[in-house]
């Protein structure tokens, strides 16, 4: 038995897991030719060629298939079409290595509809098993296909399905019928099923209270429990959906089958903004039934994301992570060496914030982002969008940075793992679980948890000094008036958003260099500044709280 392990961990496992030469007639070589003229590295050029290419396919999608008149392409054409092209662009980015997102993504649903025929009372055993081998899948691919360096290889499409795949098991635990009858779990493919058009698009609310749709994100709405397990074609297409695959966003297989449906449009305009002329625009949608406005948001999505790029690729010159390591860094005074720690920080999530930006776009032209409409009856397309580009940039807190940055991830992790942590009875250990998790899904480098244990240290001493100094110098600026109002708020948000920033750029130097050794010998460049301004505050509540005691009110209050 000791043998077989050891064969196992030392020939099976590397075989199957470590990352194999890209197929040489993959892209006859277009790709490596075009990575030695620009100087990008190639892995680095297929990333961002595969999210680019969304865009054309995306239109092609929206000439074709996105039309809710037609009585021709339905539900399965479309969810076909998004099959045939994520498989596609996924073996362009893969070659041989989509093997593995194949395995996970057809292996979930095995699990699923095993369990629902054995033990169709007992969901939660398939939701456990798809948790176990999605992360364990992950985990092992982590261990056999990483380097020491940021990796772009096929655990990028794996770590993004990793997390939908978990939640589309847990959906369908979600779905166990509580009632003493038993549901049908046959998946729809084996039903007689015809692919009927939608119905036409609503016109505005003729009476009523306004109908405006819950806001960003839609990624996970309220009904986003599985009664019935999905057919495998609609799982695949699901995991593998062109435009989300590889770099996110993350949704749910609820908000997918109300795409391909086409009921996510069936949304009526605010009855208070009926008479409106942004509602008479909206009214007056193209000729398929679609609202208007989502190729301007595309738009704006590309342009702002190539702009983050460029951005990172002029400051990533200016500010290297790795010239923080070198002697000659350690010869600039201790005020230059801060300054460029935080400018290598914010350069090193720049890039993130652009490759969000520009997958976001083809999601738009797609259609699936819709977000219904405002009150004033015009139509959103921001539904999913993973970063909100202008609060984030004036963040006053860690907790806004959190709500505006990699948000479709972290309300996936708010309701998949923290909600579910619930047993443990403290928010603060269900939040050191999230961020446990995350740390490990993200890979196994030391790195990732030096960050986010600062991050889980820097957000409880943020909510100590919120609460100890935060509501009184709050309170103190909305009694002034005039100029010193507009002064004292002013000189209070740049502080603040100084604290905020210098907190999170801090932490994204240790994400970025991975190993230990390199993580201390950058944060002692600067003398550990950021480590030791957190606990000073922290000791200094906890002083604050033993020699100044609040008291407790009377009055009972109720949320």
């Amino acid at each position: 038995m000791e043998s077989i392990l050891r064969q196992a961990h030392e020939q099976v496992l590397p075989a199957w897991f470590a990352p194999k030469p890209s197929s040489p007639y993959l892209d006859y070589g277009l790709t490596h030719s075009a990575s030695l003229a620009s100087g990008i590295p190639e892995p680095s050029l297929r990333l961002l060629l595969t999210v680019l290419a969304g865009y054309p396919i995306s239109i092609f999608y929206r000439l074709i298939f996105l039309n809710k008149t037609s009585s021709i392409v339905g539900e399965s054409a479309r969810n076909s079409f998004f099959l045939v092209s994520g498989l596609l662009m996924s073996y362009y980015f893969n070659s041989f290595d989509i093997i593995h997102p194949l395995t996970t993504c057809v292996g979930t649903w095995l699990i699923c509809r095993v369990v629902a025929l054995v033990a169709p009372k007992n969901r939660s055993l398939a939701s456990t098993l798809s948790f176990a081998f999605n992360f364990g899948y992950l985990l092992t691919s982590y261990k056999y296909a990483a380097t020491e360096e940021y990796d772009i290889c096929y655990t990028m499409q794996q770590c993004v399905q990793c997390l939908r795949m978990i939640g589309y098991g847990m959906d369908f635990m979600d779905g166990q019928p509580k009632s003493g009858k038993k549901k049908d779990v046959t998946p729809a493919s084996e039903e007689k099923k015809v692919d009927t058009p939608a119905p036409a698009a609503p016109a505005p609310a003729p009476a009523g209270p306004a109908v405006v749709r819950d806001k960003t994100p839609i990624s996970f709405g309220r009904d986003i429990a599985l009664a019935q397990l999905p057919t495998l074609a609609e799982t695949i297409g699901y995991a593998f959906f062109p435009f989300a695959f590889l770099v996110g966003p993350q949704f749910s297989f609820s908000l997918y089958k109300k795409f391909i449906s086409m009921e996510l449009f069936n949304v009526p305009i605010p009855a208070s903004a009926a008479g409106s002329d942004e509602a008479k625009a909206a009214a007056a949608a193209t000729a398929n039934g679609i609202p208007q406005g989502s190729l301007r948001y595309a738009t704006r999505c590309f342009f702002l994301g190539i702009f983050y790029l460029g951005l990172g690729q002029v400051l990533g010159g200016l500010f290297p992570t790795a010239a923080l390591l070198g002697k000659a860094f350690l010869e600039r005074s201790f005020a230059e060496r801060v300054f460029i720690f935080w400018w290598t920080g914010k350069t090193i999530l720049n890039k993130y914030l652009g490759i969000w930006t520009i997958g976001e776009g083809p999601c738009v032209l797609s259609g699936i982002t819709f977000n219904g409409y405002d009150a004033q009856g015009k139509p959103e397309w921001d539904g999913l969008r993973n970063v909100n580009p202008i609060n984030y940039e004036f963040a006053t807190s860690l907790t806004q940075i959190v709500t505006s940055f990699n948000m479709n991830t972290n309300f996936w992790a708010k309701l998949y793992v923290f909600k579910r942590l619930r047993f443990l009875g403290n928010k603060n250990l269900s939040a050191l679980g999230v961020l446990l998790f995350l740390a490990v899904w993200h890979g196994t480098h030391i790195g990732y948890f030096f960050c986010f244990g600062l991050e889980f240290m820097d957000m409880e001493t943020e909510r100590r000094m919120s609460a100890r100094f935060g509501k009184p110098i709050n309170a103190f600026i909305a009694r002034q008036t005039g100029v010193a109002h507009v002064v004292a708020k002013a000189v209070w948000g740049v502080i603040t958003w100084l604290l905020t920033t210098s907190a999170l750029y801090f932490a994204a130097v240790p994400f970025d260099l991975l190993q230990l050794d390199k993580s201390i010998q950058a944060v002692q460049t600067i003398n550990y500044l950021g480590i030791y301004f957190m606990l000073g505050l922290l000791f200094l509540d906890i002083f604050l709280s033993i020699v100044m005691p609040k008291k407790r009110s009377k009055s009972i209050k109720t949320e």
